[in-house]
């Protein structure tokens, strides 16, 4: 399942002016989120949207039973309901006592209502099953995953998680949070709240690592530490130095894309910039991979460079260039896109080279351009997303590269103030 709806079926229903009806019903549960426990509202939200034959208010139930009604409610309707849920979650994200009841608001769709014999009712809970098979419920069930965890530190094996499904691990990837969270109706509140979720969750992995590291060898101080990954203690000190330590003639992958930011800045064109783009980004790899310094994959990942915006070769690097440069690059290195999910590059690369160098490969390209940051988030959302209902047994090279990612992005880019 795709991270984003269709662009059409967005478009159509966000360009369309104010509708009554569905305001009415929107401030109908505003009203009551500010009357009711979360207890009482999730059963008013099920009477409503699941029940429809008993809700004590028929005004509302008939303005629901009319939109249905619509021409393109197929379409359409999804959004009404997502907008629902969230006018309940934003509030109750707020309220940190309230957190048990987003789990359980989502919970309401687990069980089929039974089939009712009026036929404005049957149409509703046919629409409902259809929002279930939408995106929008794919990504409320990822929030759920998160508020039915504890946020403590925990103890898991590999083995635990070897048996659970890949969704379960969520939480932990904050990286995956802006676009297996959000999709295309998501409204201001709910990015608002779903960035500050983010933020936590960044900051307190980056904590713990940055703790567990530091702890290493040092007897006294890191008997206690967990590690807050899935890696082996040697395999995350290994990722930890690579990532942020000296690999490139005393330089550390910062120094490397600060001196290539720098010097492609005297680059002539566009053409010759692409040509030694492919040096900045796979010499590292080559110093210790010998091969990697013109084997197929490198010629390759030339050539699609050169036929990159092939329009502007003659012209001097821009921003935009640059940005829509590296993005193509991280399409090619990882996965094309949500409707044509490619990842054989990405694939190989893990087999022949390891996680940690091809991690290292992914980092360079988003420490030159910062911009393209949020573009390799999508691009392992979209992994995500996709393989999201196996279990992590089934795709250890997924689990392997999330936690990887993980330990590239934190130790990279954060701002405060721990240090690796």
């Amino acid at each position: 399942m795709s991270p984003w709806d269709s662009l059409d079926s967005w478009s159509d229903y966000s360009n369309r002016p104010p509708a009554s009806l569905e305001d009415a019903v929107y401030e109908h549960l505003q009203y009551w989120r500010r009357q009711e426990p979360p207890h009482q509202l999730i059963e008013r939200f099920r009477l409503l949207f699941l029940d429809g034959a008993n809700y004590p208010d028929s005004s509302i139930t008939k303005a629901l039973f009319t939109l249905a009604q619509e021409t393109n409610a197929e379409r359409e309707f999804k959004y009404v309901l997502n907008r629902c849920c969230y006018t309940l979650i934003n509030l109750w994200y707020t309220q940190p006592r309230d957190h048990w009841a987003i789990p359980e608001l989502i919970a309401l769709f687990d069980d089929p209502a039974t089939v009712s014999s009026a036929p404005e009712v049957q149409r509703i809970q046919a629409l409902v099953k259809e929002f279930v098979a939408s995106d929008q419920y794919a990504a409320l069930g990822r929030l759920r995953q998160i508020f039915s965890e504890p946020k403590a530190a925990q103890s898991f094996s590999a083995a635990t998680v070897d048996e659970q499904p890949l969704a379960y691990r969520i939480r932990y990837y904050p990286f995956l949070y802006d676009n297996s969270l959000l999709t295309k109706d998501s409204g201001q509140e709910q990015k608002q709240n779903i960035s500050d979720l983010r933020r936590k969750a960044e900051i307190d992995l980056g904590i713990r690592l940055a703790r567990f590291h530091s702890g290493q060898g040092k007897a006294s101080s890191g008997a206690g530490l967990v590690n807050p990954t899935l890696l082996e203690q040697p395999a995350l000190q290994e990722a930890i130095g690579y990532y942020t330590g000296k690999i490139d003639g005393g330089r550390t992958q910062k120094d490397l894309a600060r001196w290539f930011a720098t010097y492609s800045k005297t680059t002539r064109s566009f053409r010759d910039f692409k040509e030694e783009f492919v040096d900045y980004l796979l010499s590292p790899i080559a110093a210790v991979e010998p091969k990697y310094s013109g084997n197929h994959f490198t010629r390759n990942l030339r050539q699609y460079l050169r036929e990159t915006l092939s329009e502007f070769d003659d012209q001097r690097l821009n921003s935009f260039i640059l940005v829509e440069t590296c993005r193509r690059v991280l399409n090619f290195l990882v996965v094309d896109s949500p409707q044509r999910p490619v990842f054989r590059r990405f694939r190989h690369l893990l087999e022949d080279i390891g996680y940690t160098l091809t991690m290292g490969l992914l980092l360079r390209v988003v420490l030159f351009c910062s911009a393209a940051k949020p573009w390799l988030e999508r691009c392992f959302s979209v992994l995500f997303n996709l393989h999201e209902r196996r279990f992590c047994k089934e795709v250890p090279w997924l689990v392997t590269s999330l936690e990887h990612a993980n330990v590239a992005l934190i130790t990279n880019f954060n701002d405060v103030g721990y240090q690796f």
